[in-house]
């Protein structure tokens, strides 16, 4: 038992040591002096011998005495060496993962609901409950993407202020604090949000212990995948959801501008024409070319269900149902399904070709009856 104990002891040190031999052969095949790759490849075919199972274990004591005092200085490594090799590998992940982004695909968040049904943005709901256990919240969050909020006032008094913090005064995560007469009630989300949520204390009220100061949830909006490939192969179609940048559109930007935001935004919206349509809005229908629109994603629009409602008129554009707009010959014509609320090239007119992101591939968060292709 001691005899074949030792055998597989040895056995399992010359298999890591090739196992060694190997890696830093291809690890430094291009780099490492000829003498030095000959020496490590001399080692790495001894060890290899000494695995063979018609080896005697004579001979693997011998391989294995061989190999430490010939080559000893090759299967040492100093100490950095397992860092440098880490870090090399989170370079390569890094590289891979910016080139995807860059080229293939781009993940994108949704902001607003000018998509919705079809897609959701950040959406703050009033409460009447308070919040479920927690591992229900903590399936909720990272499931659905969803967060509850509640905030009482732990005894009477006056609110002194609400404002936006940080967590726990030093993360950088916005945060409501509500401050009262020597108490602080944070809710874990921004101001607007929490007023989006039916938050409706203030300084200066007056409240009483166990009064509800907040409570709603916050559902985040879908996450998505947006195919950078396609539009380098062929043109957007008809009822394709697409991205594209702001860039020279001065119907978005002057607004942004206005509101302190400068430089180039993303939007998403559906693609609903392509250059030389003439186009007419016949609410709660688009047309195109004199006849409703026939690809899918606005037939589902206009037929106002399941959520839909529907096109209607413009505010610059289309802004009866006698007009007739045309769309630029390279250009392309942008429109939210939640017409009601969206602004879009009814609002600042068409996009240019050069704008083009790409289109929108896959919901892969939350998991959602939303998750998977785009429609």
């Amino acid at each position: 038992m001691i005899f074949f104990g030792q055998a597989r002891a040895e056995r399992k040190h010359l298999k890591a040591i090739e196992h060694f031999l190997g890696k830093r052969i291809r690890y430094g095949r291009d780099v490492l002096p000829a003498k030095t790759l000959a020496r490590l490849n001399e080692a790495s075919l001894l060890a290899k011998e000494a695995l063979g199972w018609s080896t005697t274990g004579e001979r693997r004591g011998e391989v294995l005495k061989r190999l430490e005092t010939q080559y000893g200085d090759l299967l040492r490594t100093d100490k950095h060496h397992g860092r440098r090799e880490n870090a090399e590998v989170a370079l390569v992940a890094i590289a891979l993962a910016l080139g995807v982004r860059a080229y293939f695909l781009q993940p994108f968040k949704i902001p607003t609901h000018s998509m919705r049904p079809t897609l959701l943005g950040i959406l703050n709901e009033p409460e009447s409950q308070p919040p479920p256990s927690w591992p229900v919240r903590i399936f909720d969050l990272v499931w659905l993407g969803k967060g509850w909020h509640r905030a009482v006032a732990p005894q009477d008094g006056t609110v002194a202020s609400v404002r936006e913090g940080r967590l726990f005064g030093l993360i950088p995560w916005t945060t409501t604090e509500i401050v009262g007469d020597g108490w602080t009630e944070s809710v874990w989300t921004g101001l607007q949000q929490s007023r989006e949520g039916g938050m409706k204390v203030r300084a200066g009220d007056r409240v009483k212990a166990g009064e509800v100061l907040a409570n709603f949830s916050s559902t985040s909006g879908d996450h998505l995948f947006v195919n950078k490939v396609l539009y380098h192969l062929r043109k957007p179609d008809r009822g394709e959801t697409f991205v594209f940048t702001t860039d020279g559109i001065d119907g978005i930007e002057s607004g942004l501008r206005l509101r302190g935001i400068e430089g180039s935004q993303y939007y998403i919206k559906r693609c609903v024409a392509l250059g030389g349509d003439r186009l007419q809005i016949r609410p709660p229908e688009l047309w195109i070319n004199g006849q409703p629109a026939q690809h899918p994603g606005s037939q589902k629009v206009a037929s106002q269900k399941d959520g839909y409602g529907g096109y209607t008129l413009g505010p610059t554009l289309l802004t009866s149902p006698e007009d007739v707009y045309v769309v630029p010959g390279k250009d392309y014509w942008a429109m939210g399904d939640n017409s009601a609320n969206s602004f879009d090239s009814r609002g600042w007119g068409s996009v240019p070709k050069e704008n083009l992101v790409g289109r929108g591939a896959f919901v892969y968060w939350p998991f959602s009856k939303r998750w998977g292709p785009i429609d």
